[in-house]
């Protein structure tokens, strides 16, 4: 026969896995949560929101050189106009693996949104350079199969430098975004933001643009 301290201790004993079973589950949910908030849905890269908060803490410090290179895929409307959105989402998860796939030095890569991507170079230009080049490269060598059509991975990429002249993470993006349309105009390849590449005239709207695209 059971005793009152038996039932009792039972009746705890459950109460006690129930309440770690729930503090397990509200420890994994938040963990779930916080991921989703700084990580893309589709590609799993650092999403925007992630992005601009590290570049925010990079160029808190006025002494470190940080770089900025904004990746925008090359007739990326005309693949998901004729194939259809399936299609585009395969491409963007592409690239997403090949730039992730590179494990480049000091580097943050994420996607701004749409088909545009975002490289964060905790370094200066040199390393910059070296590690954009690197990413244009393996675009550039880059393929999606999907049935008998083979869709390229090209892209066109702009590339800024902090010059901690006051300069704001909006700023340092507008630069790059301007050397991105440089580098489209050109047919693609990697571009560098300087005084004379008119930031001003090609890079206000594609700034506007991408804040109400997502």
């Amino acid at each position: 026969m059971l005793t009152a301290s038996t039932i009792l201790l039972a009746g705890t004993t459950v109460s006690c896995v129930a309440l770690l079973a729930r503090n397990r589950k509200l420890r994994s949910d938040l963990i779930t949560a916080r991921f989703e908030a700084h990580h893309d849905s589709l590609t799993g890269l650092p999403n925007r929101r992630a992005l601009l908060l590290h570049l925010d803490h990079l160029l808190a410090d006025r002494t470190r050189p940080v770089a900025v290179a904004i990746v925008d895929l090359n007739r990326f409307k005309e693949i998901n106009d004729e194939h259809g959105h399936t299609a585009g989402d395969l491409v963007l998860c592409r690239v997403a693996d090949t730039l992730r796939g590179l494990r480049l030095a000091r580097t943050m890569v994420g996607r701004m949104g749409g088909d545009e991507f975002m490289i964060i170079v905790d370094d200066g230009m040199h390393a910059a350079r070296k590690n954009v080049e690197a990413a244009a490269q393996a675009l550039d060598a880059t393929t999606v199969v999907l049935g008998a059509t083979d869709f390229g991975c090209y892209a066109s990429l702009g590339l800024a430098l902090a010059d901690h002249n006051d300069l704001t993470a909006v700023d340092l993006i507008r630069r790059a975004d301007a050397a991105m349309y440089a580098a489209k105009r050109r047919g693609g390849g990697v571009r560098e933001w300087h005084e004379n590449i008119g930031a001003t005239v090609t890079a206000t709207l594609p700034m506007q643009r991408r804040r109400y695209r997502f």
